[in-house]
């Protein structure tokens, strides 16, 4: 790795006062210096540009003792995420016999700061001393990150500002600096009367210099992984969001942290000369993008099938509904897309808040959800919980049933005796597949809808799909068809009641794949009319959650679960059909006590919508720790 040489800047854009007259006090009043000019000049460092604009002044009229000063330095960094450090420095001559002060003071955002000084006067034994008194607004809100002494010298050289850092950016990057300059009030005895300071002249100027001392990087070395041969190549310039550091390697305890939300680099623990940092990258798929701009890791997979409770699923208090209780986090599974990493167990970092109540936009309540998982397409599929977060398991949270409970599909109406009546739509000829009618929960998904998501549609996800996998089971021989009457086990039947088994097998086998039969994925996948991939049969991109995913979340056949995030006490549909037996058609829904079970469709329970979010959601916090959990959600 070739060492980068150090730049250093010299920019003579700063005039300090030149040739600026001060006179003071004993019955005198001064006049006005002869201002200060600036030179536009910039300089480039490994391909970034450093801008620096602005005026140091100390050239006001009729000044006394106790004036104060405020100039405001800007520095624009633009280029390609290229880090750089510097310091400001002062280079000039202070003829003024008194010492002058100053303090500096930083922002990345601009600040309206002003000095307002009020003279005063003093008769003392018939001679009159004036000073000022001076008062500075806006500056309590910035940092102060220096202040020292300008000594009367013919020349000097000060860092006004020392080991500073920027990140330049394409549309560049600015940082503020507000300087107060001070001729200060004295107040020993015999330096009061500063007369000796008429006709002198205070000048010089700033120029920013690349720090070579602490902070200084002067080795940074990129490597690309190659999708082809699976090694690492030197690279020029950092790669965009689509990559992420898989690695990283630096000297003297420093560490590199990358911000896709961004696409920059932070080094956190640059204190020392000559660190060195080697950054590794590897290229992104869409859902792993996603998870890196949540600021999310995985667990990686479960290797194992997912088995029940070992001991009393009704004990509440010790937690035994919840099975395979290490397993709480984000874990690595495939859908039709893809990688998807999807939430499991307690999790405490996967609420949102997005959208409001009501039609009108803005108005009416804060709407919660929680992701389910990130889809393999990089989507965000979450589900709605109400207009607070709420802790898992809050049986008080009535409102995360987003409709009330309804039957599955002909409202009001006592009909169970068809195949057709598990779909989400059906046909009047008995086609377990058909698409003519709206099932009750669609229409009721449709309407909520209206009501509350369409001035969001710009953030939701037009493609990522809802399975209403109505594929029969290919592995017991009672299955004739999947229309009208006949004996009927569907795919999330075996899945999860158990493969190949009756209730209560102490396995499931959950897949996020909407059919194992291709040929008939898009008649069960609902996507809407505009969509590229699905049945196109949605009038809105919104459905309810599988059995799989309620399995894969932590819900479990025939064993109640008290501690998974799905869990709220209530009742709620999911979207898979189970099993058309002794003329009833049953669908899954998690029941009341947190379990996967199935109930008629001419029975009544809750709807908590699922959408999808676009996988390039930038999201906002309301601080800056512990993202994702009830009191800093991710805000869309």
């Amino acid at each position: 790795m070739k060492k980068n040489k150090r730049v250093i800047i010299l920019l003579s854009v700063l005039i300090l006062g030149i040739g600026v007259s001060l006179a003071y006090f004993v019955g005198k009043t001064i006049f006005s210096g002869t201002g200060a000019t600036t030179e536009a000049r910039t300089a480039t460092v490994n391909g970034s540009i450093l801008d620096i604009d602005g005026i140091l002044e100390f050239d006001d009229s009729n000044i006394y003792p106790g004036h104060k000063k405020v100039s405001k330095i800007t520095v624009t960094a633009t280029g390609e995420n290229e880090f750089i450090a510097y310091n400001l420095i002062w280079q000039g001559i202070n003829g003024l016999n008194t010492t002058l002060k100053y303090e500096v003071y930083k922002t990345t955002e601009e600040k309206e700061v002003s000095a307002t000084c009020t003279p005063k006067k003093k008769v003392t034994n018939g001679i009159q001393y004036l000073n000022e008194e001076c008062n500075i607004t806006g500056i309590e809100e910035l940092e102060k990150i220096n202040e020292g002494e300008i000594i009367h010298t013919e020349e000097t050289t000060i860092k006004i500002t020392e080991n500073q850092y920027i990140t330049s950016k394409p549309e560049g990057e600015k940082v503020y600096y507000y300087v107060v300059i001070e001729y200060p009030n004295l107040t020993s005895e015999e330096l009061k009367n500063q007369n000796g300071d008429i006709g002198q002249h205070f000048e010089g100027k700033v120029h920013a210099k690349i720090s070579n001392k602490s902070a200084d990087i002067n080795i940074l070395g990129i490597y690309i992984k190659d999708e082809e041969t699976g090694k690492y190549e030197e690279a020029t310039k950092m790669p965009d969001n689509n990559y992420a550091i898989v690695e990283s390697k630096c000297s003297n305890n420093a560490e590199a942290i990358t911000d896709l939300t961004d696409n920059t680099v932070k080094i956190k623990g640059l204190t020392l000369d000559g660190t060195s940092c080697y950054l590794y990258y590897d290229k992104l798929n869409a859902s792993e993008k996603t998870l890196n701009i949540l600021g999310l890791h995985s667990e990686g997979k479960l290797t194992e099938e997912f088995t029940g409770p070992s001991c009393d699923s009704n004990d509440n208090d010790t937690g035994c509904g919840q099975y395979n209780m290490d397993q709480n986090g984000i874990y690595e599974s495939s859908d039709d897309d893809g990688t998807t990493y999807y939430f499991r167990g307690s999790v405490t970092n996967n609420y949102i808040k997005f959208g409001k109540t009501g039609s009108e936009k803005g108005q009416g309540n804060d709407m919660y959800w929680r992701i389910i998982r990130i889809n393999g397409d990089g989507s965000i599929r979450i589900i709605y919980d109400g207009i607070t977060a709420n802790t898992n398991g809050d049986k008080n949270n009535v409102d995360s049933i987003a409709v009330p409970e309804q039957h599955w599909n002909i409202q009001n109406q006592e009909i169970s005796n068809d195949n057709k009546y598990l779909g989400l739509t059906w046909s009047d000829d008995s086609q377990v597949r058909g698409y003519t009618t709206k099932s009750n929960v669609l229409n009721q998904l449709e309407d909520w809808y209206k009501s509350n998501l369409t001035d969001e549609i710009d953030l939701i996800d037009k493609d990522a799909g809802f399975c209403n996998d109505r594929q029969p089971s290919n592995i017991t021989t009672e299955i004739d068809g999947n229309e009208g009457t006949n004996r009927t086990f569907y795919g999330a039947y075996t899945r999860i009641v158990g493969p190949g088994n009756s209730a209560g097998s102490s396995k499931q086998i959950p897949t996020f794949k909407c059919s194992e039969k291709t040929n008939k994925k898009d008649e069960d996948l609902y996507t809407i009319s505009t969509s590229s991939k699905g049945n196109r049969q949605l009038e809105y991109p919104i459905g309810l959650i599988t059995a799989d995913e309620a399995s894969f979340a932590g819900g479990y056949y025939g064993s109640n679960n008290f501690k998974y995030y799905l869990y709220n006490g209530q009742g709620y549909w999911a979207m898979s059909p189970s099993i058309y037996i002794s003329n009833e058609a049953i669908t899954f829904r998690v029941y009341a006590n947190g379990q996967l079970a199935g109930s008629r469709v001419n029975e009544s329970y809750g709807i908590r919508p699922v959408i999808n979010l676009k996988a390039d959601t930038r999201f906002a916090f309301i601080s800056g720790e512990d993202k994702g959990t009830i009191n800093n959600p991710y805000i869309a």
